[in-house]
């Protein structure tokens, strides 16, 4: 596991394909600096909306090698930062990382959290309204970490698994028990673990009542 870019990126006002503006931290730019991680994030980096922020959720990792099949999808070469990630990683996707890995990251200690809750502003951003849909379609949202030791970190960090506490619980199985393979009991065992963000288990159980799910 290697890391392909490191991005970050304030607040900007974007334009859609209606003309109509809004605005988004979703359009970072890779960095060469070596910055501070700690659980606040990394400095020079923030987002619009307080539902993409929060301890839980400071660094976004998406997976380099997804790039090419949403390219396909597109049918045109994809933006920069184009899932508004810190960490672009070779290596390591969904079906490979598990809830509560820790890692080290350069000087920083970090676990993972949960999956990222995936929103249309993608799509907006990118003029493709059908985005959202093709992230669902094959599970490719990407996933959060947390700070458990702050420390340094640049695009040259070296990344390694430290530990893993729940080899059962990939990210990709929490997102398919949450979209596709409903079952309330495995849902109940999931949201027993420590580790997964308490954000992920109340918008899980929302998503079950309003499926009608028992």
């Amino acid at each position: 596991m290697s890391i392909v870019y490191l991005n970050t990126g304030l607040p900007v006002a974007r334009v859609d394909r209606h003309g109509q503006e809004f605005t988004t931290g979703i359009a970072k730019q890779a960095t060469q600096r070596t910055l501070l991680l700690t659980s606040s994030g990394l400095s020079g980096d923030g987002s619009f909306e307080d539902v993409h922020g929060g301890p839980d959720q400071t660094l976004h990792v998406f997976s380099h090698e997804h790039y090419a099949y949403f390219a396909q999808r597109a049918g045109q070469p994809l933006e920069h930062c184009a899932f508004g990630e810190n960490l672009c990683l070779e290596g390591f996707t969904e079906h490979a990382v598990c809830v509560g890995d820790i890692w080290q990251l350069g000087d920083a200690l970090v676990q993972v959290s949960m999956p990222t809750e995936r929103c249309s502003t993608i799509g907006r951003r990118l003029h493709l309204p059908k985005m959202l849909h093709w992230i669902h379609e094959r599970m490719m949202t990407g996933y959060y970490l947390r700070v458990l030791e702050p420390g340094n970190i640049n695009a040259n960090s070296a990344i390694t698994l430290q530990q893993r506490l729940h080899p059962q619980w990939s990210i990709d199985h929490l997102n398919q028990l949450l979209f596709n393979r409903r079952d309330s009991q495995l849902m109940a065992q999931a949201c027993a673990i420590v580790e997964l963000s308490d954000v992920w288990k109340q918008r899980a159980w929302r998503l079950y009542k309003k499926a009608g799910v028992s």
